[in-house]
C-alpha cells in the first residue's frame, strides 16, 4: 500500500507553478541583500515602513513560489491520532486568539494584570510551552496558526528563502503584496482552520487582525478568513486597510481608527484591539484572531529584560483584552467565548558574534558558492545542494565562536533529513542534539536550507544586532527565543491548572478546531486535551503518546539555557589555531560580510 503522505505529494506536485507577478520578471542576484526589517521605531515611538496596498516592500526580486508540498521526511514519532473523531460531536464555542508578538512568559508577572489573571485563574497556564519549530519568526508561526501546518509542508521559512529550483531568493512581503501567499495556503493538502470553519458552518464569520503586521494577518487567515485587517503609515498617519472583503465601519468608526503619527508607546496595540472589536461588534465573529505587534517591536529596540517598557505594554495588552471581554458581553456571547493569548516566538537578549563572514570563507574553501544565508536563525542555501556536506564539515574545521551546532541536508531533492555534523562535545548533553534536529527537521520540506548553523542563547550574526541598531533578537533554536506563554480559558475549559505538557505552535489548530466544534482531522500538532474539564475519546491517548518525547526536548533546551547563561567556554576555545571573529574595518577573510547578515526579524 502506498502511504498516504505519498498520495498527497503526487496531488500537490501535480499543480502548475503560480505565474510570477507582473514587474518582477527579472531573476535577483544572488548577490542581493535580503530584505530591510519591517518598519522599526526610534527611541520614543512606534512606525513601520509604509505598504502601499498592491505594492512590495521588498528590495529583492522574487523567483516564483512554488506551491509547496506535503514532507517527504519522515514524521517525528510522536503524531496526531491517524483518523477523524466522528462521534459525539464537540461543542461549538466562539473563540479569541490574541498573539502577543515576541512575548516572553515573564512578561505576564511585570504588572498586576487583571484581565489576564482572571483568564488564568479560570483556565489553563502552559508553563513549558514553545514554538517548537524553526524559524521562531512572525510569518512562518502564524502560518503554522492558521493552518495547522509546519515550514516543510507550507514552505514558508520565516521572511524569505532560496527557491528550490532557480536558488533566488524569495521575500514574504513581496509575495504578499503581489497577491502570491493566499493561493499557496488555500492549495495546502490539508485545509486551514478558517477554510474548515466555513465548510462546516457557512453562515460562521472569521476576522484577522493586527497593527502593520499584514504579513501575520495573513498567516491567521490562512487564505480563507473573511476579514483581514490591519494598518499601514500614509502620509503621517496610521490609516486602517485590509484584505478579502472590506470591513463594516461607518465614516466615525474610520475617524476613529486614523491616527497621526509617531505613535506613541501601546498605541499600536490599542489600535488593532479597538479594529478589532468595531469589526466583532459589526460582523459577531466565530473565529477572531489579533497579533499584537510592539512587545517585538520594543523587544529589538531595547532588548527584552527593559521592565518599565514591557511592564507598561503588558498592562496595555490587558486593558485590550478587557475591551474584548465587553464588546463580546454586549453582543451576548462573552459565556460562550473561549480565549487562548500565546506568542509567535519570545526574545532574546543579542550579543555579536562577528564570523558570519565564515560561512563565505567554508564555500570557496570547497568550491561551492552561497545562494543565500540568512543570519536571523543561521540557514544557509547553496547554488549545489549536494556541496552541503562539504561545507558543514569544513565550517565544523573552522570552530566558530557561540556556535553550538552545525547541520546540513542528507542529499538534494524533497527527500531529505537534517545530519548533524559538529561534535557532541559542543553541547551540554547528547539530548540537545535530538532537540535541535526535532526543530529543524520542521524545515525539511520544499523551501528548507542545506545548512544550519546553530548559535548559542543570546548570540547573532544579524547586522542590525551586531551594530547596536538592535538589543534583542529571535529566529532561533535556543530555548529563551522557543519559550512562549499559552493560557486557555472559557467553556469546559479546566480552571486553576498549570500543564506541564510542552505545547507547540502546530498544536494551536486542532485545539482552535476543537474549540469551534470541528470534527477532528489528522495534523502534526494534537489537540490540548489535558485543557479540557471532558475530553473527548481519543484525544488523551494522541496527546499522552508524544508527551515524553517532547518533553525531553524542552528539558534538553532547558539545561543547554542554562549552561550558555552561566559563561562557560565552549572546549575549544583554548585551542590554537582558533579562527577569530571578524573584523568589521579588516579585508579579506578577517573582513565582517553585511550581506549575508542582514536578514529580517519580526
Amino acid at each position: 500500500m502506498i502511504p498516504a503522505v505519498f498520495i498527497v505529494v503526487a496531488i500537490v506536485l501535480s499543480f502548475q507553478t503560480l505565474p510570477r507577478a507582473a514587474g518582477h520578471a527579472a531573476a535577483a542576484s544572488t548577490s542581493s541583500t535580503p530584505t530591510p526589517g519591517p518598519g522599526t521605531p526610534t527611541p520614543g515611538t512606534v512606525t513601520a515602513t509604509p505598504r502601499t496596498s498592491g505594492t512590495a516592500t521588498a528590495t529583492a526580486t522574487v523567483s516564483p513560489i512554488r506551491l509547496p508540498t506535503a514532507s517527504l521526511t519522515p514524521r517525528p514519532t510522536a503524531t496526531a491520532t491517524s483518523g477523524p473523531v466522528q462521534e459525539p460531536t464537540p461543542p461549538a464555542h466562539y473563540v479569541v486568539m490574541i498573539v502577543i508578538d515576541g512575548g516572553r512568559p515573564s512578561y505576564l508577572s511585570l504588572a498586576p494584570l487583571p484581565h489576564i489573571q482572571a483568564l488564568i485563574k479560570h483556565g489553563v497556564m502552559y508553563d513549558r510551552a514553545w514554538v517548537g519549530e524553526q524559524e521562531s519568526s512572525t510569518p512562518d508561526v502564524h502560518v503554522t496558526f492558521g493552518t495547522g501546518t509546519l515550514p516543510r509542508e507550507n514552505g514558508f521559512l520565516g521572511f524569505g528563502w532560496a527557491a528550490t529550483d532557480t536558488r533566488k531568493w524569495v521575500d514574504f512581503r513581496t509575495l504578499l503584496a503581489d497577491g502570491q501567499i493566499d493561493p499557496v495556503l488555500k492549495s495546502l493538502p490539508t485545509p486551514s482552520v478558517a477554510a474548515r470553519l466555513h465548510q462546516f458552518m457557512p453562515g460562521a464569520v472569521s476576522v484577522a487582525a493586527s497593527g502593520h503586521k499584514d504579513y501575520a494577518t495573513v498567516g491567521l487567515g490562512g487564505g480563507a478568513a473573511d476579514y483581514e485587517l490591519y494598518g499601514k503609515f500614509v502620509n503621517k498617519m496610521f490609516v486602517p486597510d485590509f484584505m478579502h472583503a472590506p470591513p463594516p465601519l461607518t465614516t466615525a468608526e474610520q475617524k476613529s481608527l486614523t491616527l497621526k503619527t509617531p505613535l506613541p508607546l501601546g498605541a499600536e496595540d490599542s489600535w488593532a484591539f479597538s479594529y478589532a472589536s468595531i469589526v466583532a461588534h459589526h460582523v459577531k465573529p466565530r473565529l477572531l484572531m489579533i497579533n499584537l505587534p510592539e512587545t517585538d517591536t520594543w523587544g529589538h529596540w531595547k532588548g527584552p529584560a527593559d521592565t518599565p517598557v514591557f511592564a507598561y505594554l503588558m498592562r496595555n495588552i490587558d486593558r485590550g483584552i478587557g475591551q474584548i471581554e465587553s464588546t463580546y458581553r454586549s453582543l451576548g456571547i462573552l459565556g460562550q467565548t473561549d480565549f487562548i493569548i500565546t506568542a509567535d516566538h519570545a526574545m532574546i537578549e543579542s550579543r555579536p558574534a562577528r564570523n558570519w563572514n565564515l560561512v563565505q570563507v567554508a564555500a570557496r574553501q570547497v568550491g561551492a558558492q552561497v545562494a543565500r544565508a540568512d543570519g536571523t536563525g543561521g540557514a544557509i542555501w547553496l547554488q549545489n545542494p549536494a556541496q552541503a556536506r562539504a561545507v558543514a564539515e569544513r565550517l565544523v574545521a573552522m570552530k566558530p565562536d557561540h556556535v553550538e551546532a552545525i547541520f546540513y541536508r542528507s542529499n538534494p531533492g524533497l527527500t531529505y533529513s537534517f545530519v548533524q555534523a559538529s561534535p557532541m562535545s559542543w553541547l551540554v548533553k547528547p539530548a540537545v542534539s535530538a532537540a535541535l534536529k526535532y526543530l529543524i527537521e520542521t524545515t525539511a520540506g520544499i523551501h528548507g536550507p542545506d545548512v544550519w548553523v546553530l548559535y548559542r542563547e543570546n548570540y547573532t550574526v544579524l547586522w542590525t544586532n551586531v551594530t547596536g541598531t538592535w538589543k534583542g533578537t529571535h529566529g532561533g533554536t535556543s530555548w529563551k527565543t522557543q519559550n512562549v506563554p499559552l493560557i486557555m480559558s472559557g467553556p469546559d475549559i479546566r480552571q486553576g491548572v498549570h500543564s506541564q505538557f510542552p505545547a507547540r505552535a502546530i498544536d494551536i489548530a486542532p485545539t482552535l478546531e476543537r474549540l469551534l466544534g470541528l470534527p477532528a482531522i489528522h495534523r502534526d500538532g494534537v489537540i490540548l486535551a489535558d485543557a479540557f474539564s471532558d475530553p473527548m475519546p481519543g484525544e488523551e491517548h494522541a496527546q499522552k503518546a508524544i508527551a515524553g518525547q517532547l518533553d525531553a526536548y524542552v528539558s534538553a533546551l532547558a539545561a543547554q539555557s542554562q549552561a550558555d547563561g552561566t559563561g562557560v567556554p565552549h572546549p575549544w576555545t583554548q585551542l590554537p589555531g582558533l579562527v577569530k571573529p571578524c573584523d568589521p574595518k579588516g579585508k579579506g577573510p578577517t573582513a565582517c560580510t553585511t550581506t549575508a547578515a542582514n536578514a529580517t526579524n519580526g
